[in-house]
């Protein structure tokens, strides 16, 4: 073989190897440019939308001395990307306020519906918007809040002045920010009888937007209570409990119209049907869940060695499931719960001391025992679930107050001497049978302070909404 082409080889490698070197840098270096540049174009992007949002606070801060009378007319400039856009959308968005049966869940009226508008800037799928007193982000498919709305919710009080956006449908640099009509009151209201404070319902508050998700979580942050939120809608709801104040004065009353039978009549006195009483289901649940999930919260009944005489005051005792049987409560050192997550049919119940003692049923409730027999009526309150009906049976005798507005309820028997039941009684339908089947009402239990709502279900008693218009235009 000649020497020649060892040589020759050598020098075709020596080429080869330059060409795959020029070829890794290029590749490296265009890589480099590609990423580089779509690093900048991120942070370009992130640097003009940081600069709408401040512009947008600044917008926030200005409509809001103009709303709220500090001010006649404010200008602002609107900065950002040169290739976005910046209009008002009057129609972008709205909240309704209204309040709703709390026993029901029936409508009762509204409030207010108001559109809110906005002004909104746009950059591609980025948007940042002012609206309801708020400015808000979305990018891609979900929202943020960059400042809160103008909703101010402090223990039982709500104010919300609420702003509604109009004006020129394009704006570019400087603006200027004008009210243009005077704040309408919306509650309380002068020419109606909806006046403060508050005395039953719910109080309902839903919100259409763009940025809903985010409305949500603000929801969720400022009232700690329950929030839905709904994507294919795109609204967010909160709502807020009006707190109840108990009026007990008939030892039966019924939730239903016309839901009170007796065989043989006429229905025991004092009696009123059709009465408005929320349901107990939301507390119930909630002192289950409590139980379920902290276990110094409760006694737990179902897993040690039960002894009735061991149910003092300040516990709360829980049974998972089922119970029957008798009971010997002692409230001398503070209030008994009792928490049945299922049925409780109660035999013989004695209740002493100087406290109360509250029952919290899941499912059916029965008495077929004497419960309570020494009273007073007003220191045993049992609540059922709207799931559970309630049945007395047998020559039984109850001293207390059943709260069931949202169960059927069925009271058999009697026939003993003197009174079967010793009270009052709220269900949603109610039927007597039996002779002679004898009730009496027990004055007391209209003092009863009774709590039924959920110990989270954030409340409201006094509530202030006005609406002010203004207008946001090229100066």
């Amino acid at each position: 073989m000649p020497l020649w082409g060892d040589d020759d080889r050598r020098a075709q490698g020596d080429v080869i190897s330059v060409v795959l070197l020029l070829a890794i840098t290029i590749a490296g270096a265009t890589a480099v440019v590609a990423l580089g540049g779509d690093a900048i174009g991120g942070i370009q992007q992130s640097a003009t939308t940081g600069a709408a949002e401040q512009s947008m606070t600044q917008l926030d801060s200005k409509a809001s001395l103009v709303a709220h009378g500090g001010s006649d007319t404010q200008r602002v400039r609107l900065v950002g990307s040169s290739g976005a856009t910046r209009r008002v959308e009057a129609d972008a968005g709205w909240m309704n306020i209204s309040v709703y049966n709390a026993s029901t869940g029936d409508f009762e009226y509204e409030i207010t519906n108001t559109t809110l508008g906005a002004v909104v800037y746009r950059d591609g799928d980025t948007s940042v918007a002012y609206q309801g007193g708020g400015i808000w982000r979305r990018s891609g498919n979900g929202s943020a809040m960059v400042s809160p709305p103008e909703f101010h919710y402090r223990g039982t009080t709500l104010t919300l002045p609420l702003v509604s956006v109009g004006g020129d449908e394009r704006l570019d640099g400087e603006v200027v920010v004008r009210r243009s009509s005077d704040p309408t009151a919306v509650y309380p209201d002068e020419d109606s009888d909806r006046a403060n404070p508050l005395d039953e319902g719910v109080v309902v508050i839903t919100v259409g937007s763009e940025y809903y998700d985010a409305w949500g979580r603000f929801f969720e942050q400022r009232t700690s209570g329950e929030v839905s939120i709904h994507h294919g809608n795109r609204t967010a709801r909160t709502e807020l409990v009006v707190p109840f104040e108990t009026e007990f004065d008939n030892v039966v009353a019924s939730t239903s119209a016309g839901g009170i039978s007796a065989n043989p009549g006429p229905p025991p006195e004092p009696y009123r049907d059709g009465v408005v009483q929320p349901s107990a289901d939301d507390v119930i649940e909630s002192h289950i869940e409590e139980c379920q999930t902290d276990p110094d919260a409760c006694v737990d009944e179902t897993e040690s060695d039960f002894d009735t005489g061991d149910m003092d005051g300040g516990e709360t005792y829980f049974f998972d499931g089922d119970y029957g049987g008798d009971l010997s409560i002692d409230t001398s050192d503070g209030n008994v719960s009792v928490v049945v997550d299922g049925d409780f049919d109660a035999g013989d119940v004695d209740v002493t001391g100087g406290n109360s003692t509250t029952w919290y049923v899941r499912e059916d409730f029965s008495v077929s025992g004497d419960v309570n027999p020494d009273g007073p009526a007003s220191q045993l309150r049992v609540l059922v679930h709207s799931d559970g009906d309630v049945s007395f049976n047998g020559n039984y005798l109850f001293v207390g107050f059943v709260y069931a507005p949202g169960s059927d309820v069925d009271l058999n028997g009697g026939g003993g001497p003197g009174t079967n039941f010793e009270g009052g009684l709220v269900g949603d339908t109610i039927d007597v049978n039996g002779q002679p089947n004898d009730f009496e009402y027990d004055p007391s239990v209209g003092t009863i302070d009774l709590d039924v709502s959920a110990s989270n279900a954030p409340r409201i008693t006094y509530l202030h909404v006005s609406v002010t218009e203004i207008e946001v235009d090229e100066d």
